[in-house]
């Protein structure tokens, strides 16, 4: 019996709306993430972060939960370097490589380059992770490198536009992992505390997902006044 043409297109074109169902990449998920950046002298800082994601809106299971701390060096106002640890429950079946439930245990070393053009300010971090992570069925180390490249500019006192691109590299074997691209509104709520909101597009080798995007961002410093 011969199928009809018309019918055979149908089938093709459901089937790949059920697979792109499955891919997640039609579902808009969150990233909320909290920053805290605290000057302790005037070469050291301490920072901290803490980032949920949740891959589809509202927050189902899959989510990622990640908490970093760090210490860095001031070398002057345009120049730091740091290293951290952070700790990152995620189930990312929602990756290109459908990975399980995983646990995973990062050391980080980085470099902040800072600098302004007019009231135009931008940053480059250069950032090295070692990956510990563990699989229900085998522990394995990721070596990655990545790159931020970010821009902030001043609409007024209060608001300002905030846009990033961050790419990612695997070591272990020289290979793209992912590259995330973010732009948004900022807000000043004071000197130690703004807000931004915005959209990230979240790309691997075969993906794309698109996520809202908040954070808070803190910055204090504690060191003592002369009087």
């Amino acid at each position: 019996m011969k199928i009809p043409f018309y019918l055979i297109l149908i089938g093709l074109l459901f089937q790949t709306h059920l697979y792109a169902q499955d891919t997640g990449e039609d579902q808009l998920g969150a990233w909320y993430e909290i920053t805290s950046s605290n000057k302790i002298s005037k070469k050291l800082s301490l920072s901290a972060s803490f980032t949920n994601w949740d891959y589809q809106l509202p927050a189902d299971k899959e989510h990622l939960l990640l908490g970093i701390v760090g210490l860095n060096y001031h070398f002057n106002n345009n120049v730091i370097v740091g290293a951290g640890y952070a700790y990152g429950d995620i189930d990312s079946t929602f990756d290109v490589n459908d990975i399980p439930h995983t646990k995973e245990n990062r050391i980080i070393e980085q470099l902040v380059l800072l600098h302004k053009s007019n009231k135009t300010s931008f940053s480059h971090r250069f950032r090295l992770e070692q990956r510990f992570l563990q699989f229900p069925t085998e522990n394995i180390l990721i070596h990655r490198i990545r790159y931020r490249f970010k821009v902030k500019f001043p609409l007024n006192k209060t608001l300002f536009i905030s846009t990033y691109d961050e790419i990612h590299f695997n070591l272990n074997e020289f290979d793209f992992q992912q590259n995330r691209v973010f732009a948004g509104l900022g807000i000043k709520i004071n000197k130690n505390i703004n807000s931004e909101l915005g959209y990230v597009r979240h790309s691997f080798k075969t993906k794309s997902f698109h996520r809202l995007s908040l954070q808070l961002n803190l910055k204090y410093d504690f060191r003592k006044k002369n009087n």
